[in-house]
C-alpha cells in the first residue's frame, strides 16, 4: 500500500480545501519535473473521485503538502518553522 499524502489549498478568499491521495508512483527526478509543472501551470489539476478539478492559481494563496515529497525544488528553504 502506497503511504498517503494530504494536501491543503488556502484559498484567497480565506476558504480551505483538504484532500488526500496516494503517493505517486514515479522516480524522484520524475516527481520534482512533475511538480514543476504544476506550479507553472494557471490551473491545479487533481483527479477527485473520477472527476477532473480545475483549480486556477490565482484562487490560490498558498499550498501545503504533507509530508514533502522527496525531491523538492533546489531553492526551497528547509527546517523551517511556523511561530506565533
Amino acid at each position: 500500500m502506497k503511504p498517503i499524502k494530504h494536501l491543503y489549498i488556502y484559498f484567497r478568499d480565506g476558504e480551505r480545501l483538504a484532500l488526500r491521495f496516494p503517493q505517486q508512483s514515479g522516480e524522484p527526478a520524475q516527481i520534482a519535473r512533475l511538480l514543476r509543472m504544476q506550479l507553472e501551470s494557471p490551473f491545479i489539476s487533481l483527479e477527485v473521485h473520477g472527476d477532473l478539478l480545475l483549480i486556477p492559481r490565482d484562487s490560490i494563496k498558498y499550498l501545503q503538502v504533507c509530508p514533502a515529497p522527496p525531491s523538492i525544488p533546489e531553492t526551497t528553504i528547509t527546517g523551517a518553522e511556523i511561530i506565533d
